[in-house]
């Protein structure tokens, strides 16, 4: 059955192209058939044979496309909506009576996980150990991840479930050990995927349950599109536990009330070439393929990011490469010769010059024409890698919440001038650099207009990187688009394009900066269909 037909009118409509705002939209089935004067709509309503349709009256709200989130991982945030929470824990002892009090909920060995950890807001500025677990709940398994999901923690039980011990390696990250050798909890990067690889997968039904109200959510906050990132196998954040996530996401299309470009993980990009021919790739349907992603290092919060010089805070440590220089231009070589995007995590400021330089030599050997390859997160970028970017035209997808949550910290661990050049959204922008918008859900919240926002104030962190509201619309919108090469489907309001289209309390171009999080999505559309609806039908 086709959706409803509908006829706006009354509001502020951002259309995001170029020329006056028009006074009137107009959507029949899946499409936006006009934009202008009511009259026009009306008329190309009646054209698309759209006799019937609702009249919707915005009473001077805002309509604007649909907000589109680059890089998000939505089997894990499934996953972390099931499992404890643990933001707001600011010491370990704190730590242990919340896991004391979670474990008297579960049956009898099951095991305890806890996610969104954040080590630098405890007391200890550390991750607790092995023994703390043990002390709290030693008649378990129990795994505490880190908010970056780069590092995890587990109890005794744990790491002899994973396998990890005096004998074993580090499975090619990094585990902590006393004097002895023996471990003392902590695992990083692979060591991590390792551990969490031995947690017991959820029932299918309770993932199911669970992930009705996740991606209800994400409607909630106006998502209508997602860059959505999958694991084949076991490499990835969730380790083995994760190797069917692109099968379990495929269980769920159905109910999903936005579109997805999958980007997927794996040893070789045969995978992501082999799910084109799965329900995952069906572009009528608003699905499709299109992306290969690559781990070039790690991340700040746990240490791992890859830098030219120490962490501040932490004299000695530079990081930890997750494949060597080989091993990712391998990767890349394979990706682009199989006509995908490459998406490479790189964080530090020595993984974006490496992951530059395998660009550089890649599309001298092989080049392609608007390839789109991107880096994901791109975290540090001093001036002359910018540049280098600009010129390779590759592009970047940027978490701005990234920023709320690191910003107490980021000047202790990177030092003041490295600071300057952290998320440099301004200086990406200036340069002509690709930039689409993100979460990294579950890592930051979905929350779109806080994204917006912290893209506009940084919270006061290097205020000198900040955007204008129109650009920092535009990296969910317009740019995030192109960045999954869907411009001609979606990111603007007009005529042709699929009636993807939010409806805020307000414009976020039109309000003071620091109140563009306060907004309210009223309404989610997808592809012509209400997906999240805050009054209950009231707006007619």
């Amino acid at each position: 059955m086709s959706a409803p037909a509908a006829l706006y009118t009354g509001g502020v409509i951002e259309t995001l192209e170029p020329g006056p705002r028009p006074a009137a939209l107009a959507t029949a089935g899946d499409r936006i058939v006009a934009t202008g004067d009511a009259a026009a709509c009306r008329a190309a309503l009646a054209a698309a044979g759209a006799a019937d349709f609702a009249h919707v009256d915005l009473a001077g709200r805002a309509l604007l496309p649909g907000f589109i989130d680059t890089h998000l991982h939505p089997i894990m945030l499934v996953y972390f909506d099931a499992n404890a929470d643990l933001r707001g824990v600011r010491s370990v002892a704190q730590l242990q009576a919340e896991l004391r009090a979670r474990a008297c909920a579960l049956a009898p060995g099951e095991w305890l996980i806890g996610l969104q950890l954040q080590d630098e807001d405890l007391a200890e500025r550390r991750l607790p150990t092995a023994a703390e677990l043990d002390a709290a709940c030693a008649d378990r398994p129990v795994v505490v991840v880190e908010h970056d999901g780069h590092s995890a923690v587990g109890n005794g039980l744990a790491l002899a479930a994973a396998g990890i011990d005096a004998a074993s390696g580090d499975f090619g990250g990094r585990v902590a050990r006393d004097a002895g050798g023996a471990p003392t909890g902590a695992c990083f990067e692979a060591a991590a995927q390792r551990l969490l690889g031995a947690v017991p997968s959820p029932s299918l039904e309770r993932l199911r349950e669970t992930a009705r109200g996740t991606f209800a959510r994400l409607a909630a906050h106006g998502i209508t599109s997602a860059g959505v990132v999958l694991q084949t196998d076991a490499e990835g954040p969730a380790g083995a536990a994760g190797a069917l996530e692109a099968l379990a996401l495929g269980l769920f299309l159905p109910e999903l009330p936005f579109s997805t470009y999958a980007i997927l993980i794996g040893a070789r990009a045969e995978a992501a070439v082999a799910a084109r021919a799965t329900p995952l790739h069906d572009p009528p349907a608003g699905r499709r393929v299109g992306g290969f992603k690559i781990f070039a290092d790690g991340t700040f919060g746990s240490c791992t990011a890859c830098m030219h010089e120490p962490f501040a805070d932490r004299p000695g440590e530079r990081g930890l490469w997750t494949h060597d220089p080989g091993e990712l231009l391998a990767r890349m070589r394979g990706a682009h010769a199989a006509g995908l995007q490459i998406c490479v995590h790189a964080i530090g400021d020595a993984a974006v010059e490496r992951c530059v330089d395998g660009f550089e030599t890649l599309l001298a050997e092989a080049p392609r024409a608007d390839h789109r390859h991107r880096i994901e997160h791109a975290s540090l970028v001093p001036p002359a890698l910018v540049a280098r970017i600009a010129r390779l035209g590759i592009a970047v997808s940027t978490q701005p919440l990234f920023i709320s949550s690191e910003k107490a910290w980021l000047r202790r661990r990177l030092g003041a001038e490295r600071a300057r050049h952290v998320y440099p959204l301004r200086a990406l922008v200036d340069a002509g650099v690709l930039v689409g918008g993100a979460s990294d859900a579950p890592v930051e919240s979905a929350d779109v207009l806080h994204a917006i926002q912290c893209c506009v104030t940084r919270e006061g962190f290097e205020p000198a990187q900040a955007l204008t509201p129109l650009e920092a619309l535009r990296l969910y919108t317009r740019d995030a688009a192109r960045l999954q090469f869907e411009e001609d489907e979606k990111g603007t309001l007009a005529a042709g394009k699929r009636a993807d289209l939010v409806v805020l309390s307000g414009s976020p171009l039109a309000c003071a900066p620091d109140r563009i999080a306060e907004l309210r999505v009223l309404r989610t559309v997808h592809g012509g269909r209400i997906t999240h609806d805050a009054e209950g039908g009231a707006m007619r």
